[in-house]
């Protein structure tokens, strides 16, 4: 007991020593918030994913749910391209006041052959008129090491538009990494 009470409080007081620091370094006014540098949107790349047809699962305690296939597409941008597999899925819950949470897992082959796990969650919800607002998102990857490990780190943003051709339901993300 005496071991885990010195090891709580040797964790309280980092975690309060921490606290205070971040607070001091993001407190409004303070020299460090008023130099900071806005972050910059750096474009990553463009994916046309094409979709399937979507399954209604029903209604669950959180709302209603359906599942959108993902079957494949394409991608491309300054330091990486190559083709969007089938087989992943947009899991998608229609949440109280008509937004939709949208979580997405797929995988992309780049064009040297690597395999990256992207896991997507977006919120699209109405704007105050009842149309459609914009659709932002933020994508995780998982790349395996090497070439393509620089997909691994930092911050990343989305911005989700349906694509216009009727014929092959798909949207295109434009994918930005912060700066």
């Amino acid at each position: 007991m005496v071991c885990l009470t010195r090891f709580a409080a040797a964790a309280i007081s980092t975690i309060t020593a921490l606290t205070m620091s971040a607070a001091a370094v993001a407190a409004p006014g303070s020299a460090s918030a008023d130099t900071a540098p806005a972050p910059v949107l750096e474009p990553v790349f463009t994916a046309t994913v094409l979709l399937g047809e979507s399954l209604g699962v029903g209604d669950t305690p959180r709302g209603g749910r359906s599942l959108v296939r993902i079957t494949g597409g394409h991608f491309e941008g300054p330091a990486v391209r190559g083709s969007v597999l089938p087989g992943g899925w947009d899991w998608q819950l229609r949440a109280a006041g008509d937004c939709t949470m949208l979580h997405a897992d797929y995988m992309l082959r780049t064009d040297d052959g690597a395999v990256v796990n992207v896991v997507n969650d977006a919120r699209l919800c109405p704007d105050a008129s009842g149309k459609p607002g914009p659709i932002y998102s933020t994508p995780v990857f998982e790349a395996p090491l090497g070439r393509n490990a620089w997909l691994n780190g930092g911050a990343y943003v989305a911005r989700i538009d349906v694509s216009p051709d009727k014929a092959k339901p798909a949207v295109i993300i434009a994918v930005y990494r912060a700066r």
